[in-house]
């Protein structure tokens, strides 16, 4: 499975104009801290409000070899939505966490990963993560499609 790059460790700045600097040790503790059975982050287009839909959920987190990458691994994704991000639509993404101190966050104390948003035109605030893609590269696997017409079965 291709794992989504969603963040990495640098001295940032978010959307309401606030400096905000993660080191590697942040990220490690991001990824160990990640539970989906506590809390399953969604995978979004934009940052959404309150109702928006999930394209699908994050399962797990893990860092690269030097912490300095968060990774994630997905599941249930939308295949519309795969498809879209394949074809290039949605080619950046955006993470978004709970503060360690917020009341919200269900894991005080890290930085929790709340959603990570797909972006189309709009630039990331993270120039450098690869660009986004559902495919798993996997090789030997072969797809075949049944495709019916008006109920007729396939010959």
């Amino acid at each position: 499975m291709n794992l989504l790059e969603i963040f990495k460790a640098g001295t940032w700045t978010d959307m309401s104009g606030q400096v905000l600097s993660f080191s590697a040790k942040d990220l490690k503790a991001t990824a160990d801290a990640y539970d989906p059975a506590v809390f399953k982050a969604p995978l979004v287009v934009g940052h959404p409000t309150l109702n928006d839909p999930a394209y699908g959920w994050v399962s797990k987190l893990s860092t690269d070899q030097a912490d300095a990458t968060l990774l994630a691994e997905r599941d249930q994704v939308e295949p519309q939505f795969a498809e879209l991000v394949n074809a290039g639509r949605f080619p950046k993404v955006s993470a978004s966490f709970f503060h360690p101190t917020s009341p919200s966050n269900p894991k005080p104390g890290v930085w929790y990963l709340r959603h990570v948003g797909f972006l189309g035109a709009a630039a990331p605030a993270i120039p450098g993560l690869k660009p986004a893609a559902f495919a798993d590269g996997a090789q030997g696997i072969v797809t075949i499609e049944t495709i019916e017409f008006a109920g007729a079965a396939p010959a």
